[in-house]
């Protein structure tokens, strides 16, 4: 009897520890997972490798496999979208400018790019991008660009008002002048005008030397 009291007692705390160990797995690969999720998502390091700052140039191959992954739903749009706004938000004029043209390679090969567009608020960025003094003339012609042709897309995107406004916003904010395919900024119509008020005077003043 005693034997048997003891051999109880023996799985009592073998059991007990198996339980202890098998609750601190669990709580291990939890913490794992939670890890994992709150890490960086997969689309985001697509898309910080497209836009690194050590590429002289556009990773076109990249882009496109991007936009594949996209279509063929190994990458989620969303995620997508939110990660190419974030880069739109940095500081460095090269991360900016990848980062414009990642969206505008996935506006025209990704059906749901647009919605994901609108839907993210990335025009927002767009726009403070164009309105802080110290983002480089390239980008800023890029941004607006972009703003232009969505905006006269207006058969295709009639579903998504946004784009039509905004660009009706700079049409207007900026006289609705167009010119080399970018919107005319407010130094580049007083310049521009000025130019052309020079030239006048000159001219007058040729015609009035060949009066007297």
């Amino acid at each position: 009897m005693e034997k048997v009291t003891a051999l109880g007692e023996r799985l009592k705390i073998g059991g007990a520890e198996v339980s202890r160990k098998m609750s601190a797995g669990m709580s291990s690969v939890s913490f794992k997972v939670k890890e994992l999720f709150q890490g960086p998502n997969q689309a985001d390091k697509f898309v910080e490798e497209a836009t690194s700052e050590s590429l002289e140039e556009p990773d076109w191959a990249m882009n496109l496999e991007i936009c594949d992954m996209i279509n063929h739903e190994r990458l989620t749009s969303v995620d997508l979208i939110r990660g190419i706004k974030k880069r739109i938000m940095m500081k460095s004029p090269r991360i900016q400018f990848l980062a414009l043209v990642l969206l505008e390679t996935c506006a025209k090969n990704c059906e749901k790019a647009f919605s994901e567009i609108a839907a993210e608020r990335v025009l927002d960025e767009m726009v403070k991008l164009i309105d802080d003094p110290q983002t480089v003339v390239n980008n800023r012609n890029k941004a607006l660009t972009l703003i232009e042709a969505w905006g006269e897309s207006t058969s295709e995107l009639r579903y998504l008002p946004v784009y039509e406004e905004t660009y009706k916003v700079y049409a207007s904010s900026f006289f609705g002048i167009f010119t080399a395919g970018r919107l005319m900024s407010m130094a580049d119509y007083i310049r521009h005008s000025a130019s052309f008020l020079r030239m006048t005077n000159f001219i007058r003043l040729i015609l009035v030397l060949q009066k007297e």
